[in-house]
């Protein structure tokens, strides 16, 4: 149940409410005394939990005397708390998106930068999907996968297909069917060995290499420079043609 109280907690639930909750899973349908005598939440505070959990959509009410509480079927309750922050984030990209759009675009077409680490790289991934046509990328391995919630967001809920390449480096280990399931958004893929650095190039324009050396930190380089990125562009289309269908 390790697992399951980390899960609760990132859905918004706090310590007595994650312990009522799964000690109710163990239980089935019991009072509130004996959910706080199972989960070692005070009883002075079981009440306030449960009605936590009931208005989350977590438990139910059972009309009995002593009152007692039951679990919602966990499929249909935690699904919905995750489609209830889905549909919270969905309206704060909206609102981020809107407010970006206030500030300006400044000039920054000269503007190179430096970090380090796997997540700062991770972000400027992100980044690149905010650029609207030609997307190029490489991988060390099947990390595509992991970007394909984005891939599909950008492109195929607006009904019409990424004009992106990916080079796809090493993918001998790569399922099959997330690979279809990648190319069904539009992206297309060859292998082509480049290991040990990843290269992002959007619209000709927006740049981003980092260095992956497994004995050191990710070495990320970011450019936003129309000459820099058409010239990538072009090595990465021959690099393109040049390799495998996979």
């Amino acid at each position: 149940m390790v697992v399951m109280k980390d899960l609760l907690r990132k859905l918004g639930l706090n310590k007595y409410e994650s312990e009522a909750y799964i000690a109710l899973i163990k239980l089935g349908s019991a009072s509130a005394f004996q959910i706080s005598k199972v989960s070692s939440v005070p009883f002075g505070r079981i009440y306030d939990s449960l009605n936590v959990l009931e208005m989350k959509g977590l438990v139910e009410v059972v009309p009995s005397k002593p009152k007692k509480y039951k679990v919602v079927n966990p499929k249909t309750g935690l699904y919905g708390l995750v489609d209830e922050q889905l549909n919270e984030l969905s309206i704060i990209r909206d609102q981020v998106r809107s407010a970006v759009k206030q500030i300006g675009k400044k000039d920054i077409s000269d503007l190179v930068t430096i970090n380090t680490g796997k997540v700062n790289f991770a972000k400027r991934v992100a980044e690149h999907f905010n650029y609207e046509h030609e997307y190029w990328a490489t991988s060390d391995d099947f990390k595509i996968e992991d970007w394909y919630p984005s891939i599909k967001r950008r492109y195929s809920a607006k009904g019409r297909e990424a004009s992106s390449r990916y080079i796809l480096v090493n993918n001998n280990k790569a399922d099959p069917e997330r690979l279809k399931a990648v190319k069904k958004a539009g992206v297309n893929i060859k292998h082509y060995t480049l290991p040990g650095i990843r290269i992002l190039v959007s619209d000709e324009e927006l740049v981003t290499i980092s260095i992956q050396d497994p004995t050191h930190e990710w070495v990320n380089i970011h450019a936003h420079n129309k000459t820099l990125g058409k010239a990538l562009t072009k090595l990465l289309r021959t690099a393109y043609n040049k390799g495998k269908k996979v």
